[in-house]
């Protein structure tokens, strides 16, 4: 079969942040720049370092805010071919110290079809990232500052103790990540298979049973909504299936208040795929309600409309989390038939995603080392192919097919292993769908490989 240009597929996941652009700690936003001023060049430099010592992040190019509301920027320049990868690159070997690497894309709004620049800002840098010259004029960027991102939000430097230990936290988690990653790679030489976390227990009969009726109901709340708002043939009814995450904190802290929850959720959204699991927008009707005590969020109609993007999530006080989202291979485009397809490479960057998720959310919590049970469904894979969609430059060598309906998949970890034995626990959770396809297996270097490209960090 013919496949999409990586470069588009790539596009796409990031036309959300052009859909829908909003400003967070790992998300900023600025006018046109002219990348021949060599103030613009410092103001992005400071941008990018903040971002690359916030733990990543994006900078999307070409909006201003009117009203509370981010638009597309006038005038807008008639050439953007300025706005390329080696010039921000030249720019950070001029104002970083380490430079570092990040990546630009040029993404196409999805109603215009106008082309907006998006930086994309590597995490799991080993030591703060500091600027080593002044901006021309003594603008904004001052040399040998250690700019982060804080509320507002804004790019400055560490004002308090707790700014410096969360900036120096985050420098010696990814330091010994990439010791890990070393140790992984001996075994892997040694051994000739790759290193496996150690299994954490089971959880009692009552949490098994708490964490399976949390899911009940929220598939219950889901199917009333859809019962009782949707025609027919909607796309959000989902009807040729859904993948479903859903995961629990077990640790005991203070259960925030509902806007607390939902302000927390808010604050460690990450865009590890461009739509992020447990979206949280402003636009009305999209943005996060109150519901008998949770924060629930039903995105039935976005610009978009296609299954991918119709999320119905659920957030609890008690730290259970719960998502459930359509195929992105069921949105009828270019010549995808729904219901016939099923991308091998997505479900790597989803659970990724997800786990990645529950440890922030840990952290932000106060129980970062706590237990999370983590459980995935996917529905709908009766009939489906595997087939190299996201990442065509990963080719399929013969035909796997899928004969039953749905696989789940369950597992117990702890949130500040996440992170660092990712590939592993991510290997496990989708080991078995995988085997429904045809006893399909998921070699362990892909795996690294795609969460390393998703990520930004070195797994391989």
């Amino acid at each position: 079969m013919e496949y999409e240009d990586f470069e588009v597929v790539t596009q796409r996941a990031l036309q959300p942040l052009v859909a829908y652009p909003q400003e967070r700690l790992e998300t900023e936003i600025k006018a046109w720049l002219n990348l021949d001023d060599e103030c613009d060049k410092a103001n992005l430099a400071q941008a990018c370092i903040a971002l690359a010592n916030h733990g990543g992040g994006q900078i999307i190019v070409g909006f201003h805010e009117v009203n509370n509301e981010w638009r597309p920027a006038e005038p807008r320049p008639t050439d953007l071919s300025r706005y390329n990868q080696d010039l921000v690159n030249g720019i950070l070997q001029r104002y970083a110290e380490p430079s570092f690497h990040c990546e630009l894309r040029m993404v196409p709004h999805p109603d215009t079809e106008e082309m907006f620049p998006v930086i994309l800002v590597p995490a799991g840098h080993t030591v703060p990232i500091r600027s080593k010259r002044d901006s021309p004029s003594a603008g904004h960027l001052r040399a040998n500052v250690y700019y982060i991102r804080r509320p507002g939000p804004s790019s400055e430097a560490p004002r308090s103790g707790q700014e410096w230990d969360e900036l120096i936290r985050r420098c010696l988690t990814a330091a010994k990540g990439r010791q890990l990653d070393e140790f992984r790679a001996i075994l892997t030489a040694v051994m000739g298979q790759a290193f496996a976390p150690e299994e954490l227990a089971t959880e009692s009969e009552r949490i098994e049973t708490d964490f399976s009726a949390w899911i009940q109901h929220s598939d219950q709340r889901w199917q009333s909504l859809v019962e009782e708002n949707l025609s027919a043939d909607h796309p959000a009814r989902l009807v040729h299936g859904y993948w479903r995450v859903a995961y629990w904190l077990l640790g005991e802290f203070e259960h925030p208040s509902g806007q607390e929850l939902k302000d927390t959720l808010e604050r460690i959204q990450a865009r590890e795929t461009g739509w992020p699991a447990w979206i949280v927008m402003d636009a009305e009707g999209r943005r996060p309600r109150s519901q008998d005590g949770l924060v629930e969020c039903w995105l039935s109609e976005t610009v978009f409309m296609e299954p991918g993007h119709c999320d119905f999530w659920r957030a609890s006080p008690d730290g259970k989390m719960f998502l459930r989202r359509g195929y992105q291979e069921d949105d009828g485009s270019d010549e995808r038939t729904p219901g016939t397809m099923f991308d091998f490479i997505l479900p790597i960057w989803r659970i990724g995603e997800c786990l990645l998720h529950a440890e922030r959310l840990a952290n932000a919590l106060g129980v970062p080392s706590t237990e999370v049970l983590f459980g995935a469904q996917w529905t709908g894979l009766a009939g489906r192919t595997l087939v190299s969609w996201a990442n065509p430059n990963r080719p399929l060598f013969r035909t796997y097919q899928c004969c039953q309906d749905s696989e789940d998949s369950k597992i117990t970890v702890a949130a500040d292993r996440i992170s660092a034995t990712l590939p592993e626990i991510v290997s496990s959770v989708t080991a078995p769908l995988y085997q429904a396809f045809d006893f399909f297996e998921a070699p362990p270097q892909m795996v690294r490989g795609e969460l390393s490209r998703m990520t930004g960090r070195k797994y391989e």
